[in-house]
């Protein structure tokens, strides 16, 4: 066995096995795959795991990867003659009462918006997929084709096997990682406990040990936030009623769908003549990543299975009766936010990791991580599985213990996509906190901020706007007040303050900002000191990486403006590709600003009474930055509105937060200023039509097909993506972002439900809202062009019923800019 290498892939689980099927696959050779177990049949969940595969789920991304994975598995060739690696017998999800029901049609919803097949199923038609249920006990439930069920073991073996075929692939068992040697900030070498490789020379570390990741990355400083939790699972004795399923027969092990049973978390299998119960339904048991055995498995705790197998007994009457043949605790990781967790270090190049993922997505994040590792992006949208999107605190030790427990809990919980986290809360606070609180603020939370949603207090402005807001049944209703839509009015009517600490900024400046700022963003970032430029940064195949907002303070200091939520992932971006040269240095600012957004008719009435400053138009015209005077603080303004209105974005020292937030209170008392929240913020932008990164844009979609060409300068000199979009901007559009209008009482959608022209799927919304100053349903979605057309007649889906859209021409408010460049 080689003592030099070039990718030593940690781990021989089914991500390992995954990612070097593909790096094969890409070309990658000399690779060698590590586990401390045997190899197929490994220490970890993939070789305990019941093998499920959900192939569909309420997230694009998980669907994306679960979607890949099934046709992956599928598509291998058996990997022992003794089992089937790939059994195609559907999955089903099955809801007991109205409100699990109610998220089944939803999902089916998604399932046409993500292009997967599925199919509700009412009791009866359930059971003829399940015999042993009874139909009497549930409400119904989906039905998903492309579920599977996969012999975990024999899919690494598989992948294995055909990776080796493709050249360069090795891989070794009974082989610990002990410690990796990092050189001039490059891996250069990994130690193990194997004496016949106790020093193996690298360029490349890809960890993929999952529940023992945190361990590794510890010792090199990288956190990966994930606990790893134990989750039960049950097969008992045969039953008589499957006695004609033999044993000796492999296409006997499972002919009946996978059954999850949404209302008690619990999963139900078939084994041959028998059946497993995975059972989530029980209180969290968490286990240190330090405390770990050698397999992924703990012995079995009876206590905790006492109120599934209460309830499995009453749905399978079959199961009466029986006892348990084999039993054991199974250990899965549990990420602090649900989702795998991929990319390279920035500390230390050539790390990579791909933890945190289930058997589901494995094939998946293969394949991902393989793009992202070859060609330094992937085919999708990577931000919600990105290595550095964590803030510090959430690599806490108390918030990693706390937050484990609630996502074990929940842990087939889609959550409502207005909810806030329910636990914990108070972890980060504005520091306008304590001014908010006395306006009987409602907060949502915000990379763990706690923000306005709305606030009580403005409930005075029902009277006088109330037949402005139509009111909100049902799931629509949840999370949601219709003092929203009278901050909304007073907004645009008015004048509202708001509380944009989740704003932040990273600096650039130096000798060479200019140059390496025009490199980074799609626009023309040469403007004169003072000016704000919005822009794009762009992937180098042309994906929208971010739109935001750049500010030039001086001829060498820029500031660009991001999202708290991506500020950590949003960093490594920017310096990746700074010089090395020392012409550039990249500070995050932003714990050291926080910001108010004033804007409404009256904004600079209100602001020229608290500063000397000239404010009128002349003098601080739209789109241009400067240092003014606020009281007895010295704050950055910018001319800038998210909410399509005239005003200011103020960026004011953190520790004179409460100064300036009393100084514009009280100027503004004589023109009825109200404190806004994040809550009319959607319905406020999607008048003006401003997209919404994450959900309006990102990587899979270009600016031209955005509408975001106006971003765009080619002629400049080179920046990131332009050579694709040199490509991209002579062939024809085959999609663009369009603006839906609706003036029907029951529309209604959240973001993607499918979009339908005469019963065909031809789309999905985006982002939605209601539009309480044009009066009108608003919905955004990505159209083939010949449906993008004003005025094309087209219908949308809402839980289950459809509802007439009318594609419009943008923005429906203040078209030709007026009130913001009053």
């Amino acid at each position: 066995m080689t003592t030099h290498t070039r990718l030593v892939i940690i781990g021989a689980g089914i991500v390992g096995a995954a990612a070097a099927y593909h790096l094969a696959r890409l070309g990658w050779r000399d690779i060698l795959v590590l586990d401390k177990g045997d190899i197929p049949e490994n220490d970890g969940s993939t070789s305990h795991a019941p093998g499920g595969v959900v192939a569909l789920s309420h997230g694009k991304l998980m669907t994306q990867l679960a979607q890949y994975g099934t046709k992956l598995y599928r598509d291998l060739a058996p990997f022992s003659p003794e089992r089937n690696t790939y059994n195609p017998v559907g999955g089903l999800d099955v809801a007991i009462g109205e409100e699990k029901w109610l998220d089944l049609v939803r999902l089916e919803g998604k399932a046409k918006s993500f292009g997967v097949e599925a199919h509700l199923l009412s009791p009866q038609e359930t059971k003829k997929k399940l015999p042993l249920l009874d139909e009497r006990t549930i409400r119904g439930s989906i039905f998903v084709p492309s579920s599977a069920l996969v012999a975990g073991a024999h899919v690494t073996g598989a992948l294995l096997r055909d990776a080796a075929e493709m050249g360069g692939v090795q891989w070794a068992g009974q082989t610990t990682v002990t410690d990796i040697e990092v050189k001039n900030g490059r891996v250069s070498a990994i130690l193990t406990d194997n004496p016949e490789l106790p020093r193996i020379e690298c360029e490349v570390v890809l960890l993929c040990t999952n529940i023992w990741g945190p361990v590794l990355g510890d010792k090199l400083g990288i956190p990966i936030p994930l606990m790893p939790c134990e989750h039960q699972y049950v097969v008992l004795d045969p039953l008589p009623e499957l006695a004609r399923f033999d044993r000796a027969r492999k296409e006997n092990e499972v002919i009946y769908p996978t059954a999850r049973i949404q209302d008690i978390t619990t999963y139900f299998r078939q084994h041959w003549d028998t059946y497993g119960i995975g059972n989530y339904w029980h209180r969290p048991l968490l286990v240190s990543p330090y405390k770990l055995g050698k397999t992924a498995m703990n012995p079995f705790t009876p206590e905790d299975f006492t109120q599934s197998w209460e309830r499995a007994q009453e749905l399978f009457p079959a199961f009466r009766g029986r006892q348990v043949a084999r039993a054991f605790n199974g250990i899965f990781a549990f990420p602090v936010d649900g989702y795998p967790i991929l990319g390279e270090a920035q500390t230390i190049k050539g790390f990579w990791v791909a933890t945190g993922s289930w058997l589901t997505h494995a094939g998946g994040v293969g394949k991902s991580i393989a793009e992202w590792m070859t060609h330094g992006e992937t085919e999708w949208d990577m931000r919600q599985v990105h290595l550095h999107r964590f803030h510090g605190f959430q690599n806490t030790h108390a918030f990693l213990m706390a937050v484990s427990g609630k996502n074990y809990r929940e842990v087939w919980e889609p959550g409502h996509p207005r909810q806030p986290l329910s636990e914990p809360r108070n972890v980060r606070l504005s520091p306008f906190a304590p001014r908010l609180d006395a306006l009987k603020t409602v907060y949502t939370t915000f990379a763990g901020l706690e923000l306005p949603n709305w606030c009580e207090e403005n409930g005075r402005l029902l009277e006088k706007y109330d037949d402005r807001i139509p009111d909100r049944n049902g799931f629509a209703g949840q999370f949601w007040s219709r003092i929203q839509g009278a901050e909304h009015l007073a907004t645009r009517e008015n004048v509202a303050l708001f509380d944009l600490t989740g704003l932040s900024i990273i600096e650039v400046c130096g000798p060479g900002a200019l140059r390496f700022v025009n490199y980074l963003c799609s626009n023309q970032m040469d403007r004169p000191a003072g000016s704000i430029v919005y822009t794009c940064w762009l992937t180098p195949k042309g994906g929208v990486r971010r739109d935001l907002a750049v500010a030039r303070l001086a001829e060498d200091r820029f500031w660009m403006f991001v999202g708290e939520g991506t500020l950590p992932q949003d960093l490594v971006w920017v310096k990746q590709f700074a010089p090395q040269d020392g012409s550039v240095v990249i500070n995050d600012i932003s714990n050291n600003y926080t910001a108010l957004g004033l804007w409404g008719p009256d904004a600079r009435k209100i602001l020229q009474k608290v500063t000397a400053a000239d404010v009128s138009n002349e003098a601080f015209p739209y789109m241009t930055a400067r240092w003014i005077d606020v009281g007895m603080a010295r704050v950055y303004a910018l001319r800038i509105s998210y909410a399509g209105e005239l005003g200011w974005e103020l960026h004011i020292p953190m520790d004179q937060a409460l100064p300036v937030w009393d100084a514009l209170w009280e100027a503004g008392r004589e023109f009825d200023l109200v404190a806004a929240g994040m809550g009319c913020f959607e319905s406020l932008r999607l008048e003006k039509g401003y997209r919404l990164w994450g959900g309006d844009v990102h990587t899979e979609y270009n600016p031209y097909e955005a509408g975001l060409a106006w971003t765009v300068r080619l002629g400049k000199a080179d920046f990131v993506g332009k050579e694709a979009l040199l490509k991209l901007k002579d062939k024809s559009l085959r999609k663009k972002l369009c603006c839906l209008v609706s003036d029907d009482p029951q529309a209604w959608a959240f973001g993607y439900e499918p979009i339908f022209s005469n019963g065909a799927c031809i789309g999905h919304v985006t982002t939605a809202n209601y539009g309480y100053s044009v009066g009108k349903f608003i919905a955004y979605g990505y159209l083939p062009v010949q449906y993008a057309e004003p005025g094309t007649q087209l219908e949308v889906e809402y839980l289950g019923e459809r509802w007439p859209a009318t594609v419009s021409s943008e923005p429906l408010w203040d078209a030709k800019m007026e009130r913001l460049k009053a």
